[in-house]
């Protein structure tokens, strides 16, 4: 943590290491005012030296020293295979809940060894529970906080790490967690709120796919049949005809593209999502159509705002927090928009017009950023933009599960006239022939 040398205590060492005696811990009205965690539980900085800098020598001779890191060996860097069978993946609701009781540790003045061991008992049974682990065993063998986040990059990503990185340069891990906490929570929040908002059509959906495969698979043939007898050598209805081939289709083994279909579209479009072209492609048509781009682009807005206003808040030059918000953003021409920004911005341009040129922000984000600039206060500003943006979220993804229900109702409604005018027009016909003179 960087301090004037002047200020610097030099460390005692008994509070390095794990005291034997409890009676032996420092008591609460004898702690200095400055905070007490280390980088390095093993090593400490000395006076006019580096501050965040690991201690000279290696991590063996810093095992050495702590007579408890002796046993310890260079941890494996990542989950192993059984660890995702087993526990899955970290989600962004465990990520905020460590984050906030990690912070909640080291503000009461446990060391970063014991908080992870703590945390790691509170984790156990969920794939966070061996990342802490290991993230244990690398401390005690003498590497800093961000290196030991760093070997599980399918947990922390890189704005995670460049923060705490920062954290421990300026002396602020705890406030940085607390912070990086808000920022999961704001993100598990908009999950939880779709989620709840799309269960219900989707429900519907599979309910009324599972009524059409049915009724293509077992009463298409009969209204087949009827229509052969009524129609003899009569020419059909268009609608009557494409009803037929459909049950001719569905009656000599077609019957396996309904159910390949229902799932197979999912699975195709998922794995296209995942290409780069499949993904800039339907990012595109998703902004494109009314209501679902108005909220793409919206929860992106959120995600720029929110970390932008985190990053630069903790302390990270305007160009690295710049890339490091484009990789949150999900939407491919967004993130492109947000990632062309940073040589503009070297270049001594505003961000609000480099913003405005890409037309990929509503005017009043171009507003409030602007404002932001002006003010000298961007990261307060686009906190308060993320809010707002967030409560807009929060009514779309309410109004869209009302929304997507008449639609499926509408869909369903022209499944059931397509049969009801295939059926009925033949007879319709035939009766008007008889009828005539």
């Amino acid at each position: 943590m960087s301090r004037d040398p002047d200020d610097v205590v030099p460390p005692n060492p008994e509070r390095l290491g794990r005291p034997s005696n409890p009676s032996e811990r420092p008591k609460p009205g004898r702690q200095p005012e400055y905070s007490t965690f280390r980088p390095n539980p093993i090593g400490s900085v000395p006076a006019g030296g580096k501050a965040g800098a690991k201690p000279k020598g290696s991590s063996r001779s810093g095992a050495r020293s702590d007579p408890d890191a002796v046993s310890f060996e260079k941890p494996e860097e990542g989950p192993r295979w059984y660890e995702r069978i087993l526990f899955g993946r970290v989600s962004s609701g465990q990520l905020a809940q460590f984050s906030r009781q990690f912070a909640h540790y080291l503000n009461a003045g446990v060391d970063f060894t014991r908080s992870l061991n703590g945390l790691q008992r509170q984790f156990s049974g969920t794939a966070l529970g061996p990342v802490l682990g290991r993230m244990q065993v690398a401390i005690r063998a003498g590497t800093t906080l961000e290196e030991a986040m760093a070997r599980e990059p399918q947990v922390f990503g890189p704005m995670y790490l460049s923060m705490i990185k920062v954290a421990e340069a300026r002396g602020g891990v705890p406030e940085t967690l607390k912070m990086l906490a808000h920022h999961y929570e704001a993100r598990q929040r908009l999950i939880r709120q779709a989620r709840s908002a799309m269960i219900y059509p989707t429900i519907v959906l599979i309910i009324a796919g599972a009524v059409v495969a049915l009724i293509s698979i077992f009463l298409l043939p009969l209204f087949a049949t009827i229509l052969r007898d009524i129609a003899g050598r009569r020419q059909l209805p268009a609608v009557s005809e494409a009803l037929l081939a459909f049950s001719s289709f569905v009656k000599w083994g077609g019957w396996w593209l309904i159910p390949l279909v229902m799932i197979g579209t999912p699975v195709f479009l998922v794995h296209a999502y995942k290409t780069r072209e499949g993904k800039r492609l339907m990012d595109r048509l998703a902004l494109m159509t009314p209501v679902l781009g108005q909220l793409c682009r919206k929860l992106d807005t959120s995600r720029f705002a929110r970390t932008l206003s985190v990053l630069l808040d903790a302390g990270v030059d305007m160009g690295s927090s710049i890339d490091l918000t484009a990789d949150v953003l999900v939407m491919s021409p967004i993130r492109r928009a947000v990632r062309s920004a940073r040589p503009k911005i070297v270049g001594g341009k505003e961000l609000s017009a480099i913003l405005d040129e890409s037309r990929q922000f509503y005017p009043d984000v171009i507003a409030i950023v602007s404002s932001g600039e002006e003010t000298g206060k961007l990261p307060e500003s686009l906190a308060h933009l993320a809010d707002d943006y967030d409560e807009q979220v929060t009514m779309m993804v309410k109004n869209l599960g009302q929304l997507v229900q008449p639609i499926l109702m509408v869909i369903l409604g022209g499944v059931v006239l397509f049969i009801i005018l295939a059926v009925f027009l033949p007879i319709i016909q035939m009766i008007t022939s008889l009828a005539a003179p």
